[in-house]
């Protein structure tokens, strides 16, 4: 059974990895040919010496084959619903229903988005039909709530995700939650539909009402977001400084509703029924005394998965729950192996990408080291296990969290000795009576909501101080290797060992590669000299680093103070590359697609020096860029040379970009910010041969303003890229942006279609060209 269950489990993950899918005909054939062969090769046998390792053998290929063959079913559905590539951007109809708590982000100007899942019901024209699940942005007025039908005027889009070394591929989210395409609406065509009432309706709007409700609270906002995010799991109210803070304390985990919030729920529940069990034992019912508390911390987990919407993370850990009740009521060992193996192939039935998440390796990873934890704990006080359990999965954990987050927290053991029994049995329990109350009608509800942000009043606030005073004693940055996280998990497993003192001493030295061996920038050789364009969207970051020195052209775009590419794409980048300080950052100019990562990068990254266009930006300490300035890697052949803007009035914005030349031994590459054709006019006047380079980055990412043929052909680029984002709204690159290109015959590169591009100089060789997305090619891509 066991053997069978993990081979399941292993060709549903294998699925999720292909990097394309075989026909459906072909794929249920080799499977049933495969277990076919197999079974009659089983009734073949005659010796008994070979019968048990045979049918083990073929428990694992029936597993695996029937594995492979769900997770290719599944991938073939979620291929049918792709967006035809003749509807992307195209502007369509659509009526739907909103099935997913609507996530409220403020821009600049008090501009409002709104983001939300749609559940379609009509899309037109009908050959666009194809998507079922949709990711919608609405930046109009309307308050929109879930369950409400909506008639949308919209443009979609494939799902899409920025693609780098360390960083999230969001398309592995998308792929994973079930979403179809993604797209805005425009605001001036939203059509409200009448509603009907469903159960479905009834269970959003008993959220959205909630999250209302909390949001009018006389709380601080941070206590209030808290508050949303482990009652309905509404995190619209976490700005990236508040997750920043409790990632510093290695308590982040704590604002997503998971399995430690289920199981401590679920333990509620359990002492719960205890109690409430008593007078049926009194009366003789042992049995039904001993199932009640079980089936009431089920259901008391139920009713909170339902609360946070069902989200995967939820779902997840409701069903390891299960697993374990059913098990208990059937009077099996609850915490058996067998039940974790059963939990993990049951989720990845019902989603085979589930695999894809983060969250999925580390909920089984922390199960399984309590599980094992238990093989070897001894029998002794109820506080010390739990003291020792703490101290074991704080030390399990930090490997796996250094390797996925690229980091871990000093302060986490600490930090969740006191605020997960705090969350666990205090706020969130208050916070789910408070929740009862309020369906109920009752007054009392506010109380309770007031009685359970009590402590987040003190303990935020005094959270942000001790960040703000001693911030390098909080969380150290580490990007260990695959070996490195497993020697030291390794470790971690074997200090579990009773009467293993000898390797409880070595463990530091178990650990110590994950934090030795992330400290040098990783390259590929020591004399090389490695040179990124970023895929960062709808904006520019380039990267070039070697041993010793390490230089950023612009930090992509974003929010500041909500969402930056500088800190989910850029930041992970430096981390994963070792790059611990930047010599110099430059910003072209003050447009947020190339300058709205400063702030975040000023605030985690030491920089030597900052250079700006024509523009100050903020109040750092700065130097403008002036043209004909020039510096050289010392000890090395990196040479730098800044070709506009020279001290002039009167520039526009981008025309006052800092163009920079770089030159590595007798290669060049040009990086031109987002200047216009009459720049690039004055730029051929001036600098005429000069402006010769073998990379072109494409000025204003290839709008029509810019590239013009003279200055192609005076550059003379045998290489141009293009960054911008996939499919995005301004058209770029423009169509006669590419014609000219291909005229001068370069060879064209975009970020959007190929990821971060990556060149590897070394010696006298020609430069190595990887393309990032290519590198990691998956069906669901």
């Amino acid at each position: 059974m066991q053997v069978c269950l993990a081979s399941l489990a292993l060709g549903l993950l294998i699925s999720a990895w292909l990097s394309e899918l075989p026909s459906l005909p072909w794929a249920v054939l080799a499977a049933l040919g495969s277990v076919l062969c197999c079974w009659l090769g089983r009734i073949a046998i005659k010796a008994e010496q070979w019968a048990a390792p045979y049918l083990v053998a073929c428990s694992f290929i029936t597993g695996l084959s029937l594995g492979l063959l769900m997770g290719v079913l599944h991938g073939t559905q979620l291929l049918s619903h792709q967006l035809p590539q003749d509807c992307v951007r195209s502007l369509l109809q659509v009526q739907g229903r909103i099935i997913s708590l609507p996530r409220v982000t403020v821009f600049r100007e008090q501009q409002r988005q709104q983001r939300f899942e749609f559940a379609v019901e009509h899309l037109s024209p009908a050959y666009c039909s194809a998507p079922k699940r949709l990711l919608l942005a609405y930046y109009g007025d309307a308050d929109l709530l879930p369950g409400e039908r909506w008639q949308f005027e919209l443009r979609l889009k494939r799902p899409w995700g920025m693609v780098n070394p360390g960083s999230f591929n969001m398309q592995s989210w998308f792929a994973s939650s079930g979403i179809h395409a993604t797209g805005s609406v425009r605001k001036a065509t939203a059509v409200k539909l009448p509603s009907s009432l469903s159960l479905a309706n009834f269970h959003h709007r008993v959220r959205a009402g909630i999250t209302a409700k909390i949001a009018a609270l006389e709380l601080t906002p941070e206590s209030r977001a808290v508050l949303q995010a482990v009652t309905v799991a509404d995190r619209s109210g976490i700005d990236s400084s508040l997750w920043r803070l409790c990632q510093h304390f290695g308590v982040n985990h704590l604002l997503v509703i998971s399995g430690l919030h289920i199981g401590l729920v679920a333990l509620v529940g359990f002492a719960l029924g205890r109690v409430l069990a008593l007078p049926l034992l009194l009366m003789g019912y042992q049995r039904s005394a001993l199932i009640f508390p079980s089936v009431l911390a089920l259901l008391l987990a139920t009713a909170y998965t339902a609360l946070a919407g069902f989200s995967l993370a939820t779902v997840r850990a409701l069903t390891m729950l299960a697993c374990v009740v059913v098990a208990s009521l059937c009077a099996r060992a609850a915490g058996s192996w067998r039940n974790l193996l059963l939990a993990a192939a049951l989720l990845l039935i019902v989603n085979p990408l589930a695999g894809l998440s983060s969250g999925f390796w580390l909920s089984f990873a922390a199960v399984a080291c309590l599980l094992w934890l238990a093989l070897w704990q001894s029998q002794t006080r109820l506080w010390w296990q739990a003291a020792a359990t703490h101290g074991y999965m704080a030390l399990a954990m930090l490997p796996l969290c250094a390797w996925w987050f690229g980091g871990f927290s000093q302060l986490a053991a600490p930090s969740n000795l006191l605020l997960v029994p705090l969350l666990g049995f205090y706020v969130v329990p208050l916070a789910l009576c408070a929740t009862a109350l309020s369906l109920a009608g009752l007054a009392a509800a506010q109380t309770l909501w007031l009685w359970a942000a009590w402590p987040l009043e003190y303990l935020i606030p005094a959270a942000y101080a001790l960040d703000s005073a001693q911030p390098q004693w909080l969380y150290r940055n580490l990007s260990p290797g695959p070996l490195a996280a497993c020697i030291g998990l390794a470790a971690v497993a074997m200090a579990a060992l009773p009467n293993n003192w000898r390797m409880r001493l070595l463990l530091p030295v178990f650990l110590l590669p994950l934090v030795i061996m992330p400290r040098q920038a990783r390259l590929a050789n020591d004399e090389a000299v490695h040179l990124l364009f970023i895929d960062v969207g709808q904006g520019n970051a380039v990267l070039l680093y070697n041993k010793h020195h390490a230089l950023l052209y612009d930090t992509g775009g974003g929010v500041p103070g909500n969402y930056t590419v500088a800190e989910s794409v850029i930041i992970p980048l430096l981390r994963e590359r070792g790059i611990a300080k930047l010599d110099t950052l430059i910003v072209s100019h003050a447009d947020s697609d190339h300058s709205a990562g400063l702030l975040d990068l000023m605030d985690r990254v030491p920089v030597a020096a900052l250079k700006t266009g024509i523009e100050p930006l903020h109040s750092f300490p700065q130097q403008a860029c002036r043209a004909g300035s020039a510096w050289q890697w010392p000890g090395s052949s990196v040479r730098f040379r800044v070709l506009a803007p020279a001290n002039e009035r009167g520039l526009s914005r981008n025309n006052g970009s800092c163009v920079l030349q770089i030159h590595i031994a007798d290669r060049g590459i040009l990086l031109a910010g987002d200047i216009d054709v009459d720049r690039e006019r004055a730029l051929v006047r001036y600098w005429g041969e000069d402006l010769r380079s073998d990379w072109l980055l494409a000025a204003h990412h290839g709008s029509a303003s810019s590239s013009a043929y003279a200055w192609l052909k005076t550059v003379q680029p045998q290489h141009i890229v293009f960054s911008h984002g996939y499919a995005n709204r301004f058209g770029h690159p423009h169509p006669e942006v590419l014609r000219r290109s291909r005229q001068i015959g370069a060879e064209l590169h975009s970020t959007a279609e190929q990821g971060a591009i990556e060149l590897i100089f070394a010696a006298d060789f020609p430069p190595q060209v990887i393309k990032h997305r290519h590198l990691r090619r998956f069906y669901w891509m």
